[in-house]
């Protein structure tokens, strides 16, 4: 009888331990509310080693109400969804994923505590102590909405996988999306559990020798969260299969503007540390785009596949920045990524960023292994960006203006023109400055409208900067010559001889701007007034005469 006891206890202990479930985790999605309760679709991801026996076609989870009264209560959850999870950088390990899901009808903000646990974990997992003995205790917490706050709860959503990775390579592996509902996440690195779901007891199982929370992988190994990526941060020395378990904490602010928490699940991760030896040949990582803005002292940069955080700190040592003559007058200080994938990054750039072509040289210098992503895969590429120079503006008069007057008009940011092409209409291009800065131009002969437009070029950037005018009066090819205006040009004085009487005079310089008027006498002082064309209207029932005068 003994002998048979013996027997049947080693028989239930191998099938048990045969199960080989290495991690999991809960998920918790809204469905419907109504008056008093609400219904949720509750998953269950459970992780095995293919080596072991097969998964049942459902699962019981028990969930109690939280507070002083809960009760406890059990949900059947149906196999949902199965399927191999492929490895990378020549791993080996052979993992299923397997999830099951049913609906849940809890009560209105109240919150529930969900608990599953069965043996045994595979001997494989190396930094957990006696693993093949080891049960798993997987929980989580649906909170069903807080008045302050809103009435449901998603929780983040999850997607099946493992963390590969070299020896000795840094990896960012993703713990979740970003929450559905924008609540803020919290992350922690736990000791993974072992106990009973139905009593909701979960013990810390302790970790094998040389590991522990703070160094999961083992000494000599890193890890960390990056928590505005919602990245596990992983590195390691040693050839291993590890478990890190990493809790989710939800936050929501109140109408108080106080964080609470909404909700709460714990990941396990399994990383599957490989050997480097095992690797296919490396592949490039190409840089596929980058753009910059003038003035500014970044460049944002997007590669084919992830760059990690540690090999993405670009200075100038791993990539270069040459100008459009090939001078290395800016450089590259550093970097930031942008994306929770790692594959766009913000490069930031001792000087600011000018106009024209630029290029950027990966894997300059022998500090090219940098410039590594998963599997030792090696960003050395060549990409080109051009940056548009600021568009150029025509500065001067544009109302009406007087036919046959010449008028000064400037143009903004001429520095960066390289060359321009011109249109008129009722009117005539005078002069130009070399350097493109300032255009004279004659409006009219004709009243009515008109127009000057410059088209500037750099590098083959085309920007368009134009002026429009009425043009009104007469021009000075029309007047009679009755009025004598003298001395022109003159340092003080104009004196006029044989304009009618009552006749009203207009002093204007050639932007228009009104710089004396009145009832016209014998002269006009010009004392105080800038050197230049002055435009002089006179005007009277009968005619208006304009005149262009000279002050030295």
């Amino acid at each position: 009888m003994r002998t048979l006891i013996a027997t049947l206890a080693l028989t239930l202990s191998l099938s048990l331990s045969a199960t080989h479930l290495i991690t999991g985790h809960f998920s918790f999605e809204h469905v419907s509310t109504g008056t008093n309760t609400s219904v949720y679709e509750v998953s269950l991801v459970l992780y095995r080693d293919v080596t072991g026996v097969a998964m049942p076609t459902s699962v019981t989870v028990y969930y109690e109400k939280l507070g002083p009264n809960g009760v406890t209560s059990t949900l059947s959850l149906g196999q949902a969804s199965s399927g191999a999870l492929a490895g990378n950088c020549g791993s080996t390990y052979g993992i299923d994923a397997y999830t099951y899901s049913a609906n849940v009808t809890v009560d209105n903000n109240t919150g529930y505590t969900f608990a599953y646990s069965t043996c045994c974990r595979p001997s494989a997992i190396t930094n957990i102590a006696n693993a093949s003995s080891q049960s798993i205790y997987l929980s989580g917490v649906l909170v069903n909405g807080k008045p302050a706050i809103r009435s449901y709860n998603n929780s983040p959503e999850i997607q099946p996988s493992i963390a590969t990775a070299y020896a000795n390579t840094t990896y960012p592996f993703e713990i979740c999306s970003a929450d559905t509902d924008g609540d803020s996440l919290s992350f922690q690195i736990v000791a993974v559990k072992s106990g009973s779901a139905a009593t909701f007891t979960g013990t810390n199982i302790a970790y094998a020798t040389g590991y522990s929370n703070a160094a999961p992988l083992g000494s000599g190994s890193s890890v960390s969260i990056d928590t505005a990526n919602r990245m596990l941060v992983i590195q390691s020395n040693t050839i291993q299969n590890a478990v890190v378990n990493v809790k989710i904490v939800e936050w929501a602010k109140d109408t108080t503007n106080a964080y609470k928490i909404m909700g709460m699940v714990e990941r396990e991760i399994l990383v599957n540390i490989v050997s480097p030896s095992a690797a296919p040949t490396p592949t490039l990582i190409s840089a596929t785009s980058a753009s910059a803005t003038f003035g500014e002292n970044d460049i944002y940069l997007n590669t084919s596949d992830a760059v990690f955080p540690t090999s993405a700190n670009f200075d100038s040592v791993q990539v270069q920045l040459f100008d459009a003559f090939g001078n290395a007058t800016n450089f590259v200080t550093g970097s930031t990524p942008i994306s929770s994938s790692y594959n766009a990054f913000k490069l930031h750039t001792s000087d600011s960023i000018m106009p024209g072509p630029w290029t950027l040289i990966f894997g300059y210098s022998a500090d090219s292994s940098a410039l590594t992503g998963l599997c030792d895969s090696k960003l050395i590429d060549t990409i080109s960006f051009f940056v548009a120079p600021p568009a150029p503006v025509l500065v001067g008069p544009s109302d009406s203006i007087y036919a046959s007057a010449n008028t000064t008009y400037t143009l903004t940011n001429y520095q960066y023109v390289d060359s321009i092409s011109y249109s008129l209409s009722n009117a005539t291009l005078i002069s130009s400055a070399p350097d493109f800065s300032s255009f004279e131009v004659q409006w009219g002969p004709a009243n009515g409208s008109a127009s000057f437009a410059i088209y500037a070029f750099n590098g083959g950037v085309a920007d368009t900067a134009a002026i429009d005018v009425t043009i009104y009066g007469i021009g000075l090819d029309e007047l009679d010559g009755s009025v004598a205006l003298y001395p022109n040009p003159t340092e003080d004085f104009i004196y006029l001889r044989g304009a009618p009487a009552n006749t009203t005079f207009e002093l204007r310089n050639t932007t228009g701007q009104l710089l004396r008027s009145g009832t016209l006498t014998e002269r006009i002082d010009l004392r105080g007034l800038a050197s230049g064309t002055l435009l002089l209207t006179l005007k009277n029932q009968h005619t208006i005469k304009q005149y262009k005068l000279v002050k030295r």
